[in-house]
């Protein structure tokens, strides 16, 4: 093989082999986390971000709105940093009960949130116009 364009060549090898590298390391991409890293675990959460007021007062809107199952679950988890275990112990809920409360009611914070982030985008937009 006869190489006349020394630059095309060596693109098409470097892309070749990245693609295939890229594939052949594709299940690498995605691992199991232990579920004691998830109840305990330090890592960023959208309640745990510094807040500027509006999204402390939406954050505190939405909390209202929530059952009040998902919210002590969420107030036990995120601000007191109770683990299943402690939740579990202090509502009497099943585990099952608490792990649904804390992702449903997560869920619903963040449906709730931006939807309040529309309305408030769309209050800018109307001003703005005016």
């Amino acid at each position: 093989y006869e190489i006349s364009n020394f630059h095309s060549w060596l693109y098409t090898v470097a892309k070749n082999h990245c693609l295939l590298k890229i594939r052949k390391d594709k299940h690498v991409f995605f691992e199991d986390i232990n579920e004691s890293v998830m109840e305990n675990g330090d890592f960023f959460t959208p309640l745990d971000e510094e807040k500027t007021n509006e999204e402390k007062s939406a954050l505190d809107y939405c909390m209202a709105k929530l059952g009040s199952e998902q919210r002590t679950s969420i107030e036990y988890f995120y601000y007191e940093s109770k683990s299943y275990a402690d939740i579990v112990s202090l509502t009497g809920y099943t585990l099952e009960k608490v792990k649904s409360y804390i992702q449903n009611g997560k869920r619903n914070l963040k449906n709730c949130i931006l939807r309040l982030r529309a309305l408030n985008e769309e209050q800018r937009v109307q001003t703005r116009n005016t």
